[in-house]
């Protein structure tokens, strides 16, 4: 298993601001948005911070405050509900997330339309929990919607299509359509790297991607190139801690096990499962995926 695609991200978390405006003359809406306010920020940093399943905590608290106070179709009720199904796939619980975005999804098709960007982000979100549980074609289906409303309404080059074009050619690959996925990948690589600059972190989970799809189609020394590349300059711009670096490390530990280089393969191999371990918690599936491939390594190399 490769963990091609960068982890999940909080969807709008720290990104997207609360939207409530309360009417005048309405204190306890007023102050009630004061201290939702204060409860998002709180589980924007414990999610910074790896504490995902406090701000899961702090996020149920928040929707059920907004959905009280402010109604159940109301903006900020639905981005909270997106964030809480953003955290429950950090955690692994892609069946609850599911859930969490089809609920989001309807409301948000009935009240904004399909063409939407809140629509399209909650298809997009779906089909990413889709695409954890292994049900490939579902979410290949889901982001080739999305990815071709976003071409007509955004054009080519708009950032948030080339996230449905990344997002659709990863959906490819674990579909095993691996020609098709490299084709978009390289697409999205070019554009992001003229877009973005070579260093963008968009632009080195693109270049993760492709490796991904190298290592797929059995050009092992390409991969491992790549693989290299984008460990070395995600620790320059991430940081040595950074979760992103620790998915390069498995990547790159499967590429040199696959390539007979085991001894080498169980130095990144352990970096990525201890550094999953602190930043998702023990029982992640990336983090129990690399625990047992620790193991499996190990075995290996055993006289």
């Amino acid at each position: 298993m490769n963990l091609a695609h960068a982890l999940l991200l909080f969807a709008g978390l720290a990104a997207e601001g609360l939207a409530a405006v309360p009417e005048p003359g309405a204190p306890d809406q007023a102050s009630t948005l004061l201290a939702v306010q204060r409860k998002y920020e709180n589980a924007v940093a414990m999610s910074a911070q790896g504490r995902i399943i406090e701000a899961e905590d702090e996020l149920r608290d928040i929707v059920g405050t907004c959905s009280r106070v402010f109604g159940k179709e109301h903006p900020d009720t639905l981005i909270n509900r997106s964030n809480l199904a953003a955290t429950l796939a950090e955690q692994g619980k892609y069946a609850e997330a599911e859930k969490e975005n089809r609920e989001v999804l309807s409301i948000r098709r009935r009240v904004l339309g399909e063409k939407h960007p809140d629509t399209l982000m909650s298809r997009n979100n779906l089909a990413a929990a889709l695409q954890e549980q292994g049900r490939h074609s579902e979410a290949v289906k889901e982001y080739h919607a999305v990815l071709q409303a976003r071409l007509r309404v955004l054009g080519a080059e708009h950032l948030e299509t080339l996230e449905s074009r990344n997002n659709l050619a990863t959906a490819y690959n674990d579909q095993g359509r691996h020609a098709d996925a490299e084709k978009e990948h390289r697409l999205v690589l070019a554009l992001r790297s003229r877009l973005l600059g070579p260093r963008h972190p968009k632009t080195l989970a693109s270049r993760n991607n492709l490796a991904a799809v190298l290592q797929e189609l059995d050009r092992q020394a390409e991969a491992e190139q790549e693989h290299r590349t984008v460990l070395d300059l995600r620790q320059q711009v991430l940081g040595a801690n950074h979760p992103d670096v620790f998915l390069s490390c498995f990547n790159l530990a499967l590429c040199l096990e696959a390539r007979s280089k085991p001894a080498e393969a169980l130095g990144f191999m352990r970096r990525a499962h201890a550094g999953f371990k602190r930043t998702l918690g023990a029982g992640h599936p990336h983090t129990r995926i690399a625990g047992q491939s620790v193991s499996q390594i190990e075995a290996q190399l055993k006289p």
